[in-house]
């Protein structure tokens, strides 16, 4: 019956029958490294009508077993860190040093949610009964919510996965994880480690494919949640398809992340190498990377001399190589667009502060670039570089007078992920960040999302009421509350 219900929007015909599709290097931009076979309208609600029968016993068995289960799987996440990681250079052309340290931090990643996960659990449990006299307990269970479909990115194929996979499972949901058609190989081994670890084949399946793909699962009617990571854009169309369900809906949308360097950091090398390392990592390919820098007049030529500095010792070239610290774009279609971004900011009249060198690929390589300068101050000027997600290994550096000036241009944007500010007073950087329309603050830190706390955005990055990922709060999206009235005597 469920599956019947679940399977209303799949009677119809979404898209054309499943072919296989070529994932092509980003190195060289012709290398084929590996060739997939997509799903198609009936093989989603094959594994749909799968997952909604695995779900079943999976959520009547003990939550101490279903950890159990999670506690082998990041173990076996850790010992294959090494095939994972060739498996996200090959794909994405991330540098193997950062692939390898993402996996070998997504197993830690894991056990840390097992027990944050607990935690949530043992306090939703101790506030359980809400009320009782005489006859009558009133009381709230929190239970699974169901089917989740995760509609994933590319940039951190195994963080993404597991941030999601692990507090489902362990609330005694079932997964429905669609990789990004970038990066389908983690998907797949990620897979093959959980049924390594017992569980169930059903309760975590991979469904393989572009956009067709994605909307086939957020449209399947009788799902849980669905929980998307990608551009604003297509999140849009996701969270109306959602809505129109009554589904949940939980997204993260990226932003155009930012710092601010106050006048009396501490030490303002350390702080540039802080934000290089936001700006240029994975190439800039990341969420909550660091791309508009806002610096204190005071210790601006300072700042830029030291983020320069940082900058130029990026080394670009073959991401399987060890020393390599900056790799390609994913695609061309990310290249070009990272170029238009950094043209509009020169022609709005900003100064290349440094441009790095590309290695003689016919990869997609873009060089680490710093722009600078007050025409980029104003919601008018470079619109594309301050205002729209660049993406790329590119970081804007501008004057402020103030913290006042700091506090006007971080909030102008329309996305509202991460914030930084760099200090040596912390109550400044407290209430600065209070003053923040944003989902994280960080205090002399950058682009470390922590397993601790709960990851989610504001306006268009995304976060909203369907809920988060990460913290107690990542594993309490997951369920949902059932009020119980009961009374002993009729």
């Amino acid at each position: 019956r469920g599956c019947r219900e679940g399977s209303v929007l799949a009677s119809r015909r979404w898209f054309a029958s499943g072919a296989s599709f070529d994932v092509v290097s980003p190195a060289d931009g012709t290398t084929v490294v590996a060739t997939v076979s997509a799903d198609d309208d009936v093989s989603v609600v094959t594994k749909f009508c799968g997952a909604i029968q695995a779900k079943q016993s999976w959520r009547k068995m003990p939550w101490e077993d279903r950890a159990a289960r999670m506690r082998t799987f990041a173990e076996r996440v850790r010992d294959g860190a090494g095939d994972i990681s060739r498996i996200i250079t090959s794909e994405t052309g991330k540098p193997l040093t950062q692939s390898r340290a993402e996996v070998n931090e997504a197993a830690r990643r894991v056990r840390a949610m097992i027990d944050l996960s607990e935690r949530a659990r043992a306090r939703l449990e101790s506030n359980s009964v809400r009320a009782s006299s005489g006859s009558v307990t009133e009381k709230v269970v929190h239970e699974p919510v169901g089917v989740v479909a995760h509609v994933s990115a590319w940039n951190y194929p195994a963080f993404l996965a597991v941030n999601v996979l692990v507090p489902a499972l362990l609330a005694g949901n079932a997964v429905l994880h669609k990789p990004s058609e970038h990066s389908p190989g983690v998907g797949e081994r990620l897979r093959t480690l959980l049924l390594q670890s017992d569980v169930p084949p059903d309760v975590f399946q991979v469904c393989q494919g572009g956009r067709d793909v994605g909307r086939a699962l957020v449209r399947l009617q009788g799902l849980g949640a669905v929980v998307f990571t990608g551009s604003r854009e297509a999140g849009t169309e996701v969270a109306a398809v959602a809505a129109r369900s009554h589904t949940r809906a939980i997204l993260e949308l990226g932003g155009v992340d930012s710092a601010y360097i106050r006048p009396d950091v501490a030490d303002v090398e350390r702080a540039a190498a802080s934000v290089a390392s936001g700006a240029f990592y994975n190439a800039g390919q990341g969420c909550c990377a660091v791309e508009r820098v806002y610096v204190h007049r005071d210790v601006y030529e300072l700042f830029v001399e030291a983020l320069v500095s940082e900058a130029a010792k990026l080394c670009a070239g073959d991401p399987a190589d060890e020393t390599t610290t900056l790799g390609p774009l994913v695609s061309l279609e990310a290249l070009r667009r990272v170029e238009a971004h950094v043209n509009d900011a020169v022609r709005s009249g900003a100064s290349v502060l440094f441009r790095g060198k590309a290695p003689p690929s016919a990869g997609y390589f873009h060089p680490a670039v710093v722009v600078g300068g007050d025409a980029l101050r104003g919601s008018q000027s470079a619109r594309l570089m301050t205002r729209a997600e660049t993406f790329g290994p590119v970081a804007a550096v501008i004057p402020v007078h103030d913290d006042e000036e700091a506090i006007e241009a971080m909030n102008d944007t329309s996305y509202g992920l991460t914030a930084s500010v760099y200090t040596s007073d912390g109550a400044a950087a407290e209430s600065i960040l209070g003053r923040l329309d944003v989902g994280t603050g960080y205090w002399n830190a950058c682009n470390v999302p922590s397993a601790n706390l709960p990851w989610t955005g504001r306006r268009g990055s995304g976060g909203g009421s369907g809920g988060c990922t990460l913290g107690e709060e990542g594993y309490t999206s997951f369920t949902r509350p059932k009020a119980l009235y009961m009374r002993s005597r009729a």
